[in-house]
């Protein structure tokens, strides 16, 4: 081999080692737990704290779906196994010579000693001694916990300091070591929110790695971004909004070089823009679960980017003594700019307590076309129109009201006769109805009455006619019946959808002086706008 090519497939293995040195797998455990000992009030955020934390690992920080473990309501024992479990994933990753970054993340009931999950305690000393036996190029570890001895207005969610971490490691090229987030100060409470759904400091922290703490808008937010974003949110917000001011705090033992990015924005299903100096802070809340998904304060000489997934949110802009509010839709891998135009002007009398305007129920109108079967023995299939009105209940899933009118048009022959009916109905019931994804689907049951307008048609009419007899006859009826329907909903705007909804009825009606039962089924497609 010649001097040349010696040197150039060294060049090689050396870029070649650097790649493998540089590759970086991610893992995450993100756990929540609304109940601690039997002296504390239940939580009711906790793990769905934890959900959130799980999805926005996924979404933004690069965590592949095979290396996150999510634990709700679990207990200790299920804890110390999911730390194993992923003990074993990150020593393969090391031994493939890949840098390694877990996340862990809990949310529920503590004190100064440890954390309490389900009248179950683990020590904040056997935690540090868990996570310090995982080999881990990098751990972050957010402590969002709570302790039940100082009550204020809202549910008290303290962890109370512990001794910092005291983790040893090797310095290397990039950061290396442990970082400690707690969610509160030595001798402090944290609070949880029911108008955010969710605790202060893991709503500003989301909010922060969904881009609000971006501050260099380069579209990543590093370590040292979210701890300065969620430090300062949540001061403030615990100052304004409850009696305990709430200190977040930080240990860190990282050396190496270069900064640690948590998330990636680009990453993300959907972008939202939002302008410089639309106002003094602007919310989003998820259409469907009525989740605030982020709070960001806008920049007055640059944008703010906003990392969300794609779907239909509500905007919330506070601008002095007005809200600006509107609603928005981000397709699929598509960012958009947020148009203050478009929204509407609202004084903030309207607003007594903070996120009230977002937990009204919503009213939708829904239209649509399909087919469906008469509700008389003889009636035969035919085209259905209906117009219908749906309410569903803040959050996820809830109780859904379902009503309206349907008209529809059937056909049916006897060797006698042919029939030709049209039929109207007025229904009325209830259900449940949830987002599962970016679907929103329902199941509802409720009554209805029917009236019918029928016209019989002699096979002989033009004999009929000769003899100035009515070629046909017409009779109408009502009756009453039970029904039952399963629905789904995508957005493709800002308020509007597409519905499908598969169901049908049980019909009672009286036919030839007797009352019989009919099951018609139905489908109906259409389109469904905000109210």
């Amino acid at each position: 081999m010649s001097d040349r090519s010696s040197r150039v497939l060294g060049v090689l293995l050396v870029l070649l080692a650097t790649s493998v040195a540089s590759a970086e797998s991610r893992f995450s455990i993100s756990v929540g737990h609304n109940l601690g000992r039997d002296t504390d009030e239940p939580l009711r955020w906790a793990q769905q704290d934890a959900e959130r934390m799980d999805a926005l690992f996924g979404q933004l920080g690069g965590v592949p779906e095979d290396r996150r473990i999510l634990l709700r309501g679990e207990s200790v024992s299920n804890l110390r196994l999911g730390l194993a479990r992923m003990r074993g994933r990150i020593e393969e990753a090391r031994r493939a010579g890949e840098r390694t970054l877990l996340f862990f993340f809990y949310s529920g009931h503590g004190d100064e000693v440890a954390l309490r999950l389900g009248g179950e305690a683990l020590k904040l000393a056997e935690l540090q001694r868990m996570l310090a036996e995982v080999p881990t190029t990098v751990t972050v570890a957010v402590l969002d916990a709570c302790h039940s001895g100082a009550l204020v207005r809202g549910r008290s969610k303290g962890l109370k300091s512990a001794p910092a971490f005291d983790v040893s490691f090797l310095r290397q090229v990039g950061p290396e070591g442990r970082v400690f987030i707690a969610s509160a100060g030595a001798h402090e409470v944290a609070q949880e929110s029911d108008s955010l759904r969710g605790s202060f400091f893991t709503h500003h922290l989301i909010s922060g790695l969904r881009g609000a703490a971006d501050v260099d808008a380069d579209g990543r937010v590093s370590l040292t971004e979210a701890y300065g974003h969620v430090y300062h949110r949540t001061l403030a917000g615990s100052h304004a909004s409850t009696a305990a001011v709430q200190h977040p705090e930080l240990s860190s033992q990282l050396a190496g070089e270069g900064d640690l990015f948590l998330t990636t924005l680009s990453r993300a299903h959907a972008q939202l823009e939002l302008p410089p100096s639309v106002g003094d802070s602007v919310v989003l809340v998820d259409e469907r679960t009525l989740q605030v998904m982020a709070e960001v304060e806008p920049r007055a000489d640059e944008s703010v980017r906003v990392a969300l997934p794609a779907g239909r949110y509500r905007v919330q802009v506070r601008r002095g003594a007005q809200v600006l509010y509107g609603k928005v839709y981000l397709p699929w891998g598509e960012k958009q700019r947020l148009n203050p135009e478009a929204l509407e002007v609202r004084t903030l009398a309207v607003h007594q307590r903070k996120g009230a305007l977002l937990e009204a129920s919503s009213w939708r109108l829904q239209a649509g076309l399909g087919a469906g079967r008469s509700s008389t023995q003889l009636g035969g299939w035919g085209p259905q129109v209906g117009v219908l009105f749906a309410r569903e209940s803040p959050g996820g899933l809830g109780l859904s009201f379902l009503g309206g009118l349907t008209l529809g048009a059937t056909r049916g022959s006897t060797p006698e006769q042919r029939l030709e009916q049209v039929e109207l109905g007025l229904w009325s019931g209830l259900g449940l109805a949830g987002s599962v994804g970016r679907v929103w689907a329902g199941v509802h049951a409720g009554v209805g009455v029917l009236g019918l307008a029928q016209r019989a048609t002699s096979p002989d009419a033009e004999r009929r006619r000769e003899l100035g007899l009515p070629p046909w006859r017409t009779r109408t009826g009502a009756g009453a019946a039970s029904f039952a329907t399963l629905s789904a909903e995508v957005p493709v705007g800002a308020s509007t959808g597409l519905f499908a909804r598969l169901g049908g009825h049980v019909a009672l009606m009286r036919e030839d002086e007797k009352l019989r039962t009919q099951l018609s089924p139905h489908l109906l497609l259409g389109c469904t706008w905000g109210l």
